[in-house]
């Protein structure tokens, strides 16, 4: 048995005991029953749904890194347009 904790961000650690033979950017499943947190690895994705998860894992990594950018309502929609 290994311990972790949640962070403020609501992220947990998995122990490297535990983690070893997963590679990084396995998508899993998470179900809650009172106490009782299951991870299951999801198989069966196609390369362009794990190619749009590490996309989304590297804007992810931006925002929790400060590296985004912020814009009022009337300059997102201008930006829209441009793109």
């Amino acid at each position: 048995m290994e311990i972790t904790k949640l962070s403020t961000k609501g992220q947990v650690v998995i122990p490297e005991k535990i983690r070893k033979g997963i590679e990084v950017g396995t998508p899993f499943t998470i179900t809650r029953k009172d106490n009782l947190i299951i991870l299951k690895s999801v198989d069966g994705l196609t390369n362009k749904e794990r190619k749009e998860i590490e996309e989304l894992n590297k804007i992810w990594k931006g925002i929790d890194e400060g590296k985004c950018e912020t814009y009022s309502e009337k300059e997102f929609f201008a930006k829209l347009k441009e793109w």
